[in-house]
C-alpha cells in the first residue's frame, strides 16, 4: 500500500517539492533585514507545501476514513447491546457470588462464636474441677491432720494419700479440659461458587476520595490546563508559587 501512494502523481509532486525545499533549507540563515524579509516568503512558500501536503493525503484517507466511519457505525449499536447483555450477566454472578460471601461469612461468625462458648464452658469446668478438687483435698488433709493429732496414725496416713490421689486426678482433669478448650476452634466455611471453564472471578481492589485535602502530595497532579490559562490572560502578571512565566517568540505564517 506504502509503495502504491507513492507512485500516485500528486503525492510524487509534493514529495519532490518538500525534498527541493530541504535542500535550499540545509544552509539557511538569516543575517540581514533582505534575508529577513525573504524568509518571510520562504516562510509562506512552506506553508503551502504543508497545505498541499496535508490536501494530498486527506484526498486519499478521505475517502478509506469515510469508510472506516460507516463501518465503526453500524457496527457501534450491536457491540453496544452486546455490552449492555455482558453488564447484565456479570453484576447477576457478581451479585450470587457476594451473597454466598454474606452466607459464608455469617455461617463463620456462627461457627467461631459457638466454638468461643464451647471454650468458655470447658474452661469454666476446669475452673471448677480445681476448685471441687482443692476443697475436697483441703477436708482431707484437715481430716489427716484430726487424726493424726489424736493418734490414729493409720487413719491420718489414708486421709494424706487420699487427699494427694484427689490432687492428682483434679490437675489431670484440668489438663485434659484445658488442652480442649485451647484446640476448640471453628471449621473453615466455604461457600465458593462452582467452577466453569472459561470463566474466572478475580478481586480488583478500588478506591474513593473521601477528603481531597487530606491526599498527600506525591499523589497529586499539577493541573498545567488551569495554569495555562491564567498565564495566557494574565501574561507577565501571572504569580503563581512553583511556576516561572516567560515570553517565547513565535513566527506565523500563511501559504502564498
Amino acid at each position: 500500500m506504502t509503495t502504491d501512494v507513492e507512485q500516485l502523481p500528486a503525492v510524487r509532486q509534493v514529495t519532490s517539492e518538500i525534498a527541493d525545499l530541504e535542500t535550499f533549507a540545509a544552509d539557511y540563515r538569516v543575517a540581514t533585514f533582505a534575508e529577513y524579509q525573504a524568509g518571510s516568503t520562504d516562510l509562506q512558500r512552506v506553508k503551502s507545501a504543508q497545505k498541499r501536503l496535508e490536501e494530498t493525503r486527506t484526498s486519499i484517507t478521505g475517502p478509506m476514513n469515510a469508510a472506516l466511519k460507516r463501518v465503526n457505525d453500524f457496527f457501534r449499536a450491536p457491540t453496544e447491546r452486546l455490552a449492555t447483555i455482558e453488564r447484565t450477566i456479570k453484576s447477576q454472578l457478581v451479585a450470587f457470588a457476594d451473597e454466598q460471601e454474606r452466607i459464608r461469612r455469617e455461617e463463620q461468625r456462627k461457627a467461631d462464636e459457638a466454638a468461643r462458648r464451647e471454650r468458655e464452658r470447658l474452661e469454666a469446668q476446669a475452673r471448677e474441677a480445681e476448685r471441687k478438687a482443692r476443697e475436697k483435698a483441703e477436708a482431707d488433709r484437715r481430716a489427716a491432720e484430726a487424726a493424726a493429732a489424736a493418734g490414729r496414725a493409720e487413719e491420718a496416713a489414708k486421709l494424706a494419700a487420699r487427699a494427694a490421689a484427689a490432687e492428682e486426678k483434679a490437675a489431670a482433669k484440668v489438663d485434659d479440659l484445658a488442652v480442649r478448650a485451647a484446640t476448640t476452634v471453628a471449621p473453615v466455611v466455604v461457600r465458593d461458587p462452582p467452577k466453569v471453564a472459561g470463566v474466572s472471578t478475580r478481586e480488583v481492589w478500588k478506591f474513593e476520595i473521601t477528603d481531597s485535602a487530606a491526599i498527600p502530595r506525591e499523589y497529586l497532579v499539577v493541573d498545567e490546563a488551569r495554569i495555562r490559562k491564567v498565564v495566557q490572560a494574565l501574561k507577565g502578571d501571572a504569580k503563581i508559587a512553583g511556576v516561572r512565566v516567560y515570553p517565547e517568540r513565535q513566527i506565523a505564517a500563511g501559504a502564498l
